[in-house]
Parts: C-alpha cells; structure tokens; sequence
C-alpha cells in the first residue's frame, strides 16, 4: 500500500478476506451483465467476509474502476505491486450484497 492502513483494517485469520484476479468476458458479451452474474456466482460460495481487487484506475478511462463502485467496491488505497507496475486502486467489498 501506498499509505499504510489501520491495524484492524488489515489483519488477517486466514478466512477474513478473499481476493478477486481477473474477471474477463469476451466481447459480444458485454455489457450484458455476464461479468457480475459471474462475479456473484463466485462470491456465492465463498465463506470469507470480504473481497478486495487492483484495478488499474486507466483502465477504460476510469470506467472499469466505476463499475466495481456500481458493485459495491470502495477505494481504500492504492499501491504498486512491482515497480514497473501502474499504481493501482484497491478496492473491498463485502462478500455478501453490496
């Protein structure tokens, strides 16, 4: 993380948080609403509180990172997993509803 976060923020049980990679649909299928059937599909039989994800914030103008807000992903921070890397958003949500 670019700036640290809160303690309680961030510790982990081993069960507290899963994490979301890619989510990728091809073309004649979006905006159709197959992305967040899958992604709730997937968060359906995850037993963890939350999910976080990067999105590099570029993406689409902006209009990825806007859709996992429509989703009910929040910003928390950003970082920069390697140096090469863009700076990414991170986001989290709970893993149950928005």
């Amino acid at each position: 993380m670019s700036e640290p976060l809160a303690e309680d923020f961030t510790r982990e049980n081993g069960k507290r948080t899963v994490a979301l990679n890619e989510i990728v649909v091809r073309k004649p299928w979006r905006g159709s609403g197959v992305a967040w059937q899958l992604h709730e599909a997937w968060l359906s039989q995850r037993d963890e509180e939350r999910v976080t994800l990067l999105v590099n914030p570029a993406a689409g103008e902006g209009a990825v990172q806007a859709v996992y807000e429509a989703w009910g992903y929040r910003k928390v921070g950003e970082q920069q997993p390697f140096p090469d890397s863009p700076l990414f958003t991170t986001m989290v949500r709970p893993v149950r509803g928005t």
